[in-house]
């Protein structure tokens, strides 16, 4: 059943661009003559019809010349996408006449008309408003305003061909119309038999997790069919390491980027996209704003839903994860009981996290609140961390004091850079009736994810790290048992406070539109997405490059440095994912807790400024268990010679440091530690 961003009353004004424009089809799918409708001839601008992809086949099987070598046919019925979304589907510029799709406008359709062509377009498509142009076009008429099928399915599950109206009726229409098409309308009269009306809302939400269940099933054996045939078709995928980064990125020249993890780095594509947008956006803010916008965004939050697993309406978007970590905790203002208390590893905790917790502490004073930290001390078994975390929570149960409300953990800690079993957290927090917070910022592209299996309260991670998006972008996904509590920052025009449960879908309508933004690194995640797949062949073959480069590259500078890397033994659960932990050799400077606070900020700025002025590089430093470690990301456009190239350069540095040369060098005081993001 196709979804709907339109709010309007009936009656209904549908603009019909495909087989709907053929009466026969319109009567068969409503199941009436049609005698209360008008129509008006229009064409809607800046968008293209295309073929929907036969079941199967693949968008990237044809040839040099164009033409298909997929032996199956497409289906007869097309799709309509924003200008933009069919250049990416056909590879090339769409001309002027391409872009105006011509069609219909019906008028006076009831909502029983709606609910049943709601069913018969399905899931692939979204009900959108839109403004048309009614015919002639050289006339100055005044646009119409109607609604019309959006696809908001994958646009890799189109094929690169304009679809024709007239190429349908004369070639396909007499499937729709004719003896033995009943199996088209099977949906619509399936639901239209259960008591005379398409089932309502809360029984098709019922019916669509069972649905969903079987459906994800069949997309991973789609995915996997795709894989094997691209792979037959094109290879593996192009050659990781220093040809791809000159390939793909950007970089000055001699740049040799080993610090990933901090602040991402999105390849030539993806920045190519991104400034596309703004320039969609700077050339007609009003048509970009107010029609093109939100039903991309569509597109791309079912995207991502199905990377991370989960149904499309419990994920949204944000700027970043600091920002998403915010939007849970404050929307929970009114959750709070006396005396609750918050966990979190205190040892690995993002500051701007501790921090936002703290701030939850300061704004509530009448209700007592209080923090609960668990240190860590790693290299940690992940089932020594289950343990301390349980007696941590066992023992605040036992104490007499607040009831722990909420826990706030990593999925994959940014200092020390390790992987934590933040599924089997999960787990023991529902067991103990805690609210669990992910704060997943590393996660997206870096390691797999399934929110269906894990089922956490709250999860958010930036695509504009691994996932190799553009700044600044993230994921935010919650709960349905918790939707109809979370509200945007900053408030927008979508505010309702008198939401409930039974509305909870709602809550994605006030992240759709709260203030004037650039849409532009949100909307280009789709060209990362692309990139991943299309060029570097998929999310296995570049984790296992870049988790094999992380445990390689880092073990190379541990020899170098004559030191070790930070990991568990084979059985006691995985550190490394595709960054890794590095101690550092400073005798002179460990423990750290020894040194003075000015001498700490010395060795900082000399660091990054050493490393940054004579070296081309910056790691980033940091304190664990009062020893001094380097964090270092492997990535795609990595090789093991940029991690030796780096092993050298630290080698080198903290020499000098033992030397005592950074309490010679006079440097700007200023903060060189700075981390937007986990």
């Amino acid at each position: 059943m196709a979804a709907s961003t339109v709010s309007t009353g009936p009656p209904f004004s549908l603009f019909f661009y495909g087989t709907l424009c053929h009466a026969a089809v319109l009567s068969r799918v409503i199941d009436n003559d049609g005698a209360h409708l008008t129509t008006t001839d229009a064409a809607l601008l800046e968008h293209v019809r295309l073929h929907v992809a036969a079941e199967g086949a693949l968008p990237l099987a044809f040839n040099i010349q164009g033409k298909s070598t997929n032996k199956r046919l497409d289906p007869d019925y097309p799709a309509v996408v924003t200008r933009a979304e069919a250049e990416q589907a056909l590879g090339r510029l769409v001309t002027d006449e391409e872009a105006r799709v011509q069609g219909v406008v019906v008028s006076g359709l009831t909502e029983a008309d709606v609910a049943a062509l709601d069913e018969f377009e399905g899931n692939e498509y979204t009900r959108t408003l839109c403004t048309v142009q009614p015919f002639p076009l050289a006339s100055p008429t005044t646009p119409v305003p109607a609604s019309f099928y959006h696809w908001t399915a994958p646009i890799s599950r189109l094929a690169p061909r304009i679809w024709s109206f007239e190429a349908f009726l004369r070639d396909s229409a007499h499937r729709w119309v004719g003896s033995g098409s009943e199996k088209e309308y099977a949906e619509v009269d399936r639901r239209r038999a259960m008591g005379g009306f398409i089932t309502p809302r809360s029984v098709k939400e019922i019916a669509e997790k069972v649905t969903e269940e079987m459906e994800g099933e069949a997309r991973e054996k789609e995915r996997e069919a795709k894989k094997k045939e691209r792979k037959e078709i094109e290879g593996e995928g192009e050659e990781f390491g220093k040809k791809l980064r000159e390939k793909y990125w950007r970089f000055e020249e001699g740049w040799v980027n080993l610090n990933h993890g901090s602040y991402g780095a999105a390849p030539a594509p993806v920045i190519d996209r991104f400034r596309a947008i703004q320039d969609r956006c700077d050339s007609a803010p009003d048509r970009f704003i107010r029609l093109e916008y939100e039903p991309e965004l569509i597109a791309l939050r079912s995207r991502l839903a199905r990377f991370v697993d989960c149904d499309t309406d419990d994920l949204v978007l944000v700027g970043n994860a600091t920002t998403g970590v915010n939007v849970v905790l404050r929307s929970l203002t009114g959750q709070w009981e006396k005396g609750n208390r918050l966990l979190y590893f205190s040892t690995t905790i993002y500051d701007a996290c501790s921090s936002t917790l703290q701030y939850i502490v300061d704004t509530h004073p009448h209700l007592s609140l209080s923090l609960l930290p668990v240190p860590l001390t790693y290299p940690i078994s992940h089932a020594d961390l289950m343990a301390k975390t349980r007696a941590a929570i066992e023992d605040a149960e036992k104490d007499g004091g607040g009831k722990v409300r909420l826990a706030l953990v990593d999925a994959i800690s940014s200092n020390p850079g390790v992987v934590v079993p933040w599924e089997q957290l999960v787990q023991l927090f529902r067991e103990k009736e805690v609210l669990s917070l992910v704060d997943a910022a590393h996660q997206i592209g870096q390691l797999p994810v399934s929110l269906r299996k894990s089922n956490p309260d709250f999860w958010i991670s930036n695509c504009h790290k691994w996932l190799l998006a553009h700044r600044g972008c993230a994921v935010l996904y919650v709960n349905k048992a918790h939707q109809h509590l979370i509200h945007s920052i900053p408030i927008g025009h979508y505010y309702d406070g008198k939401r409930t449960p039974a509305r909870r879908s709602d809550w994605v309508t006030e992240f759709s539109w709260n203030g004037t933004l650039d849409w532009s690194p949100l909307l280009s995640v789709s060209a990362a997405l692309d990139f991943r797949e299309d060029v570097l062949g998929g999310e296995e073959r570049i984790y296992e490059w870049c988790h094999g480069l992380a445990v390689q590259g880092g073990e190379k500078v541990a020899r170098m440095l004559g030191t070790r890397i930070m990991r568990n033994g084979p059985d006691e659960g995985e550190l490394v994912g595709c960054m890794v932990n590095v101690l550092l050799p400073l005798p002179s400077c460990t423990p750290v807790s020894k040194l003075s606070p000015s001498t700490i900020s010395r060795i900082k700025d000399f660091w990054f400024n050493e490393l940054s002025e004579k070296h081309r590089t910056i790691v980033p430093l940091f304190v664990h268990h009062d020893h001094p470690y380097v964090r270092l990301s492997a990535q795609v456009y990595i090789d093991l010679a940029d991690f030796e190239y780096v092993g050298r350069a630290l080698r080198k540095v903290c020499e000098q440091i033992e030397r005592g040369e950074h309490l010679q060098r006079r440097v700007e005081a200023r903060e060189t530690t700075r981390a937007d993001e986990p």
